[in-house]
């Protein structure tokens, strides 16, 4: 470590690269990026560039400003997705800069705060809020990006009854953006997640946001309750354990059959609700109980094993066979 004498505080291990440094304060564990953000003292984003640069290879994505994607956006795109089933992996996704939110205000919404998502927890992730749209503004940062790369900003409708007024609960104040190439919250707990040795996968971003609002940063999102390809090996690269937690409602089958496009690569679990704590047709997301239960549910995940595989792989017969 930087101005230090004992050369066996920073652990390596060569075949994972996992990391262990030792500090006067206990131990830091994750991997070759941790080590790096902590010696230099920077954002998981810039330690990925430093790295990148160190290794010789090139960083591909480009920052630009989201008003030059809109004067470049075709007049046609609405109609060109109307068959589109399927995320597109593309990695030339556009990144912008933190140009892009200077017109919204950085102001946590009440309605968020009496839900439990603190005032720190949306300076964090930079959540902001729409006068003229109504709508509280979330930014999407780019996984692996910087502080100030963002692939698009959604935002969610504060207007009562929006559904009999019929306007749609979440919306993209910005381009449309591939959100299956991509994974909320990871860019701001890639750290906390590599020091727990675990992360949380949330349908939603909400969830996210709830959680690190309880000082826990293991969550992410992915926006759905279907894991598409590019997210699958986002979430392998980290190396850690992984742990599905899908809203309430969602069938145990689908929850395997994500799990499946894990196993047996990587320690796959899943949190089910199997004592009644969420309320039944909420649609609620665990991380909208209170910590106790949350942490109760955590505990008591199950492990995606050769017998919950086996139980998977007759449903999925027994499916045909119908």
């Amino acid at each position: 470590m930087p101005e230090k004498r004992n050369k066996t505080a920073v652990c390596i291990k060569k075949d994972s690269l996992s990391v262990a440094i030792r500090t006067e304060n206990g131990s830091v564990l994750g991997d070759i990026f941790t080590l790096v953000m902590e010696i230099k003292n920077i954002s998981f984003g810039k330690a990925n560039k430093f790295i990148h640069k160190i290794l010789g290879l090139k960083y591909e994505f480009k920052t630009k400003k989201l008003k030059e994607d809109i004067e470049k956006k075709d007049p046609l795109q609405i109609f060109k997705k109307v068959k589109r089933h399927k995320y597109i992996v593309n990695k030339d996704i556009p990144v912008y800069d933190n140009s892009c939110l200077k017109e919204y205000i950085k102001l946590p919404h009440i309605n968020w705060v009496r839900e439990g998502i603190m005032p720190f927890a949306c300076e964090r992730f930079n959540i902001g809020y729409s006068y003229d749209r109504k709508r509280i503004v979330i930014p999407e940062r780019k996984w692996d990006g910087d502080d100030n790369e963002y692939i698009g900003i959604g935002g969610r409708t504060t207007i009562e009854n929006y559904e009999l007024l019929d306007i749609p609960k979440y919306f993209k104040l910005s381009d449309t953006y591939p959100k299956g190439n991509n994974i909320y919250g990871l860019n701001e707990n890639y750290k906390t997640i590599q020091e727990t040795g675990y992360v949380v996968v949330f349908e939603s971003q909400k969830s996210v946001l709830k959680r690190y609002s309880r000082k826990d940063g293991t969550g992410t999102s992915i926006g759905n309750c279907e894991i598409t390809g590019e997210q699958v090996k986002i979430l392998l690269s980290l190396n850690v354990g992984i742990i599905l937690c899908f809203d309430e409602g969602i069938d145990i089958n689908h929850i395997r059959k994500e799990c499946d496009k894990f196993y047996p690569i990587r320690n796959i679990y899943y949190m089910y609700d199997i004592w009644g704590l969420i309320t039944k047709g909420s649609k609620d997301s665990p991380a909208d109980l209170e910590d106790k239960k949350y942490r109760f549910m955590l505990k008591h995940k199950v492990k995606y094993d050769a017998n919950e595989r086996k139980l998977y792989k007759d449903w999925q017969e027994k499916q045909k066979k119908n």
